[in-house]
């Protein structure tokens, strides 16, 4: 190879490029990863239902904005927020009736409690409640 052809190599430039690709590469599939994963998570479970006047679930995931207030307001500690690895969106209010059901509660506290309205704050009567 002539000495022209060595001048225009630049080691430092390569390993910064190749540095570069590996690093694009890596957030591009934890990025795959975790899209496929919030796509799972959108699909609530049978045994995880939502608290009594939730929204329809992908208007309700666009409008709770994860405060936890309908979690602290629940009186018999009925619901949770969702943790990482469980199978409902993250930090997400909701309570599995088969470890403990909603009571319906009269006054409805964590309907009343939710600041964005992801929880129909129209539902006065919780006999008409929806849960799901």
């Amino acid at each position: 190879m002539s000495d022209k052809g060595k001048k225009g190599f630049d080691p430092a430039r390569r390993r910064f490029l190749v540095e570069g690709l590996r690093s694009a590469a890596g957030v591009a599939l934890v990025g795959a990863v975790l899209g496929a994963w919030q796509r799972e998570a959108r699909a609530l479970p049978a045994t995880a239902i939502r608290p009594p006047g939730a929204l329809e679930e992908n208007t309700f995931q666009g409008a709770c904005i994860r405060c936890g207030l309908c979690v602290r307001d629940c009186p018999y500690d009925i619901l949770k927020l969702a943790e990482f690895g469980q199978p409902v969106a993250l930090g997400t209010p909701y309570f599995e009736a088969r470890t403990g059901p909603c009571e319906m509660c009269e006054d409805i506290p964590c309907v009343v409690a939710c600041p964005t309205g992801a929880l129909d704050h129209a539902l006065t009567d919780i006999t008409k409640a929806r849960m799901g």
